[in-house]
């Protein structure tokens, strides 16, 4: 009975050993301090950082670096706006966290913040805020427009940027109709309305002009009359436009549409004459005329022959004929017996031409060098001295009229009428051009 009883005790003493050890080792796992920030770790939420131990919003941020401890959604504010930085659509702009119409500038700042097409003050200047609906039409770095002014490019030498401004222009007198309608009484078009239904208003053919000049990075300014708008380039070399222009317009008289001839045309070769009356013509043929396109034409001639030869000018192809029957009545200029002459038959205003007569006994041989030039009638109206630049800023700037079709070159401005103001778009402000 004895041995019972010790051994139960025995067995109690163990127990009650084993417990205790317990108990310690479970006081000493406890009061670990493992960051040493005096929170032990089964009290600190980030055991192993001594500068944070609590995360009241359980959003993974202590709430020493938290700036906002008890909004689990934020906890930085770059700006120090008040506005966690995930709220905040400006959250490196202390005056700025809302844009609530989408347009990139913040409600403080926006004088509309629930219209996205607008955002500045009303001007206190009349002038600009009757130009201001134009110009908040105008498209800038818009890669729709700069594909379509380069595809044009491609088919022409536009090495210099007035080249390229001739090239835009021409596209929008040749492939674009100017509809008629009293200023302000029709809504604005896009440019890309324009486009898409190659007519509109001038000024929807001036916005559209403009904003091509922006894309490819020729500044432009809008210009309003009472009665019109138009687009106006800005820092121009004239003298280098108005050769584009000018070639341009000469490329409009060759084609068969019109005169049906190149401008310059060159003979050049040797040819025999037989005796006793052969004659050589150069020139326009007998039904042929100027019909208006042309003012003028200049014969640059130059032979030799190896015999005396007549020369005479022809005022047309007719005229020569009666020529070699004998009849020299309508001849305008003659030498005779000559083997070389180089000279230049000026502003001949008929389409004739120039007679080499050989009345000899034995066969010529003559070299001849002769161009003839022509000029478009167009150089009585259009000339560089009618390309208009106007100093903005110690910059020359042309206006370009989208009314004038075919013969409209930019800078002429001869139908432009009444007092004109030009207003940049960028800052709003205009000048009056004389």
């Amino acid at each position: 009975m004895r041995k019972i009883v010790v051994m139960l005790v025995g067995f109690l003493l163990i127990t009650i050993g084993l417990m205790s050890e317990c108990t310690e080792n479970n006081q000493q796992a406890d009061e670990v301090d493992t960051d040493g920030d005096g929170y032990v770790d089964s009290l600190d939420a980030f055991p192993s950082d001594p500068t944070e131990w609590q995360d009241s919003d359980n959003d993974g941020i202590g709430d020493n670096a938290d700036v906002f401890p008890s909004d689990p959604t934020e906890w930085q504010d770059c700006d120090n706006d008040g506005i966690g930085d995930n709220a905040d659509v400006f959250p490196s702009d202390p005056t700025e966290w809302q844009d609530s119409d989408g347009d990139g500038v913040g409600d403080n700042t926006d004088y509309y913040p629930n219209d996205p097409t607008q955002w500045e003050p009303p001007s206190d200047d009349p002038f600009v805020d009757y130009a201001e609906p134009y110009i908040q039409m105008l498209v800038y770095d818009d890669s729709e427009l700069y594909s379509y002014a380069y595809e044009l490019f491609s088919d022409f030498d536009t090495t210099t940027r007035e080249c390229r401004l001739n090239v835009l222009y021409r596209d929008i007198l040749k492939n674009y109709t100017c509809l008629s309608a009293p200023l302000g009484s029709t809504s604005l078009q896009t440019p890309q309305e324009t486009i898409l239904k190659k007519q509109g208003t001038c000024e929807d053919l001036s916005i559209l002009f403009a904003s091509l000049l922006i894309n490819i990075g020729i500044p432009s300014y809008l210009v309003f009359t009472d009665v019109h708008v138009y687009a106006m380039a800005y820092d121009v070399n004239v003298e280098t436009l108005w050769e584009c222009a000018e070639q341009t317009l000469i490329s409009l008289v060759e084609s068969e549409e019109y005169f049906n001839e190149s401008m310059y045309q060159h003979l050049e070769g040797t040819y025999y004459l037989s005796p006793l009356g052969n004659a050589l013509y150069a020139g326009g043929e007998a039904n042929k005329t100027f019909d208006g396109l042309i003012d003028y034409m200049t014969i640059d001639y130059s032979f030799q022959s190896d015999k005396p030869l007549h020369l005479f000018v022809v005022p047309t192809q007719t005229v020569f004929y009666a020529l070699q029957g004998g009849d020299y009545t309508n001849v305008i200029y003659a030498e005779y017996n000559l083997t070389s002459k180089t000279g230049t038959i000026p502003q001949m205003t008929t389409f004739g031409g120039i007679v080499l007569l050989y009345l000899g006994n034995e066969t010529a041989e003559v070299t001849v060098d002769f161009e003839f030039t022509f000029q478009p009638s167009f150089y009585h109206i259009y000339n560089e001295d009618n390309l208009t630049a106007y100093d903005i800023g110690g910059n020359d700037c042309v206006i370009c009229d989208p009314t004038l079709e075919d013969f409209g070159f930019p800078g002429y401005d001869a139908e432009v009428v009444g007092e004109k103001t030009a207003i940049n778009p960028m800052t709003k402000k205009y000048i009056m051009l004389p």
